[in-house]
């Protein structure tokens, strides 16, 4: 899947290379629309038939209920061991460990309200159905951005929303749809609400810090060689405010305590003892070694600092993303929405580009030709 994202993204990059890929979808739409809606009906009717399966093969479900249910309880997830995660990748008769919850404050406090509403259908049907309201809500308001006409969009949208809806990450995806969609729309103070929702997304899963650290980067740079001072000082505002309300969210359990069991857990072979790792490529080749948390956090670095010569935003999120998805330590699924959802928005700007780039190249040519005549 990554590496087929990585094709795309470099044939996305070529202007020539859009045009001709545009070219080809349009010249077989009919055969990839039959397709997409073969493939997600299929899908659909699998997700029905075998749901027992697909609860059995995943583990977040049962981290997540166990999370809010000790919350209830009166327990602090990050400082007891009451959350079950699969001790190796899954097999028929997976070996279970125990620890403290993984994931972030906010994705926690969200979960726990959503068990409150839904809590009554039962494990795992109330965590499924809020995983599809967030993705479906993210699938809606995405739409627009990348103009993609229902009868293309709903199979690919529903496909997505079925593969996420056992993974928090739907959630995740969600506040990061939204901040993109401020990004692009709010034109009174564009930075300002996004980078906050984009922290906000950061506060549930720790792979959304990519696009926030990218675009606060991405704005400041852009505000401070325009001179834009006033835009430039919302950046810092959003990044303070951000840094408040993560403050507000980690406190109650714990600064330390949050950041050992769902940040630092992510750094190392050494710090995910008893879980499961592996699945990327630096972590299938040094993920015991003492230098790992060393060499992959300077790869990140050195993509984010290559990243500053791309112009677009989409572009460097990208990079930054798939560095990531090659040295993280843990095989996961769920960072890949970040670089498919930047992968779209980017391929829809180039289109754009190019359309725009005709368009001109037409109008200055009926030009010249009205003035030789």
């Amino acid at each position: 899947m990554l590496a087929v994202i990585v094709v795309l993204w470099l044939v996305g990059i070529r202007p020539a290379g859009v045009g001709r890929f545009v070219s080809a979808l349009k010249r077989h739409k009919l055969v990839i629309v039959s397709l997409l809606w073969f493939a997600f009906v299929v899908f659909a009717v699998l997700f029905a038939l075998n749901f027992s399966y697909f609860e059995e093969i995943h583990d977040i479900d049962d981290a997540v209920d166990a999370a809010v249910n000790g919350i209830d309880d009166g327990l602090n997830p990050y400082a007891e061991d009451i959350i079950p995660r699969f001790k190796e990748r899954y097999s028929p008769d997976p070996e279970w460990a125990y620890g403290p919850y993984n994931y972030l404050p906010l994705d926690l406090l969200v979960y726990f309200a959503a068990w409150g509403l839904l809590g009554d259908l039962g494990t795992p049907v109330w965590f499924v159905l809020a995983n599809l309201v967030f993705s479906g809500i993210a699938m809606v308001v995405l739409r627009p951005l990348v103009r993609a006409k229902w009868a293309t969009f709903v199979p690919v949208a529903g496909t997505v929303m079925l593969f996420y809806s056992f993974d928090n990450a739907s959630l995740t995806l969600l506040l990061m749809v939204l901040s993109i969609y401020l990004y692009r729309t709010n034109k009174t103070h564009p930075a300002l609400f996004s980078i906050v929702l984009m922290s906000l997304a950061t506060l549930t899963k720790v792979y959304a810090a990519i696009p926030l650290i990218v675009l606060v980067l991405f704005e400041l740079e852009k505000q401070l060689r325009g001179r834009n001072w006033r835009v430039a000082s919302e950046v810092v505002i959003a990044a303070c405010l951000s840094g408040a309300i993560a403050l507000i969210l980690l406190v109650p359990f714990g600064v330390q305590t949050v950041l050992d069991s769902a940040v630092f857990f992510h750094t190392s072979g050494e710090a995910r003892e008893g879980t499961s790792i592996g699945g990327t490529v630096l972590a299938e080749i040094a993920a015991e070694s003492a230098y790992y948390a060393v060499v992959s956090i300077a790869l990140v670095l050195i993509a984010l600092v290559v990243s500053f010569r791309l112009k677009s935003v989409n572009d460097r999120v990208l990079l930054v993303a798939i560095v990531f998805l090659l040295v993280s330590i843990k095989s996961s699924l769920a960072p890949l929405s970040v670089a498919g959802l930047f992968l779209v928005l980017s391929l829809r700007d180039r289109a754009d580009e190019r359309a725009k780039r005709s368009a001109e190249a037409s109008g200055a040519s009926v030009s010249d030709h009205a003035k030789h005549i």
